[in-house]
């Protein structure tokens, strides 16, 4: 009987005991849900936080001249053998254009002597630039007064295989890397490899080899109300698309372009003086460049928030729709 009654009491012990550990259980628990709920709303933050930064150094070197011109792009041609929806270059509503040869050669000089030849980076574009029968021309000027840059040629590749013999041996003699954007459309690869590799030309995709060139929807405000510090700090093309044409350097190449868009939807987008740089109006190097980390007026058109991709390629209508938020 009496060891009955101790082990009676050391269960009610025990269970004391347990009843404790529960409480306890139950209480480390609580903490455990507060600290990871603490932990999380911690990463959330810190996740804010490192896009803040993010979007503040990336619009910290934007709005920060560089030393030199990284990139320009130049184009061989106005108009296009594909007919892209939402073209940034507005190359569908583009009638055939060149430029002059003759005046590219003085205007590409000038650039060079202002820059004193310092551009890491010169591309060639449309356009289509290979609808330009004068290609080799313009390779030969172009390495001419500028020896060290790299120079690209972009190109949707559908006349590669027209080329005649002189525009590869220009290709190689002047040392042009291609620079192809594989669209869902028929190029024999095969061919343009084998040339490449025949005259050691640079081949390499300007998108991905393995990834077909998707759509992307471009869209303007016509009205022409928007923030255009928001604008030009949020822009990829800035710094990466600085267009070179008729002796001016434009941040983008939606300003250059969009007497298009204009002329075949009846619209009027200014473009201001400001806008743009004079290459023989400028002073020299650091003014140029000192032009290129600033907001422009026409920012103000471009809707960078709302651009976006749509997934498969398609063609366009030539709809001002294409440009428009509807």
């Amino acid at each position: 009987m009496l060891s009955l009654f101790k082990n009676a009491k050391q269960h009610q012990k025990i269970k004391a005991k347990i009843e404790i550990l529960e409480n306890h259980n139950i209480e480390f628990t609580t903490q455990n849900q507060h600290l990871y709920n603490s932990i999380q709303e911690l990463k959330t933050q810190n996740k804010l936080l490192i896009n803040q930064n993010t979007n503040l150094r990336n619009s910290l070197y934007k709005l920060t001249p560089q030393a030199y011109l990284r990139k320009i792009e130049i184009h061989l041609a106005e108009h296009c053998n594909l007919n892209c929806f939402s073209c940034n270059h507005f190359s569908q509503l583009a009638p055939q254009g060149f430029p002059d040869l003759e005046k590219f050669e003085k205007d590409i000089e000038k650039l060079a002597q202002i820059t004193h030849k310092l551009i890491s980076l010169i591309v060639f574009t449309g356009g289509e630039p290979l609808l330009n029968p004068n290609c080799k021309n313009f390779f030969a000027i172009t390495r001419k007064h500028f020896p060290d840059s790299k120079i690209w040629l972009i190109t949707n590749g559908i006349l590669l295989d027209k080329q005649p013999k002189d525009f590869w041996d220009s290709m190689q003699k002047h040392k042009i890397e291609l620079h192809p954007t594989k669209y869902p459309i028929k190029v024999d690869w095969e061919f343009v490899e084998s040339q490449c590799k025949a005259y050691g030309i640079p081949l390499v995709f300007f998108n991905d080899a393995r990834v077909e060139k998707t759509s992307f929807k471009t869209i303007l405000e016509p009205k022409g109300n928007l923030d255009i510090f928001n604008a030009f700090t949020n822009c990829h093309q800035v710094g990466n698309c600085t267009h070179f044409g008729n002796g001016k350097l434009y941040p983008c190449n939606i300003v250059p372009n969009i007497h298009y868009f204009n002329s075949a939807f009846n619209q009027n987008l200014p473009i201001t003086p400001l806008d743009s740089i004079d290459i023989y109006k400028a002073k020299d190097y650091n003014e140029i460049l000192q032009f290129l980390a600033k907001p422009i007026p026409f920012c103000r058109f471009c809707n960078l928030a709302k651009w976006k991709s749509i997934g498969e390629w398609k063609t366009s209508k030539k709809d001002i729709s294409e440009y428009l938020e509807l």
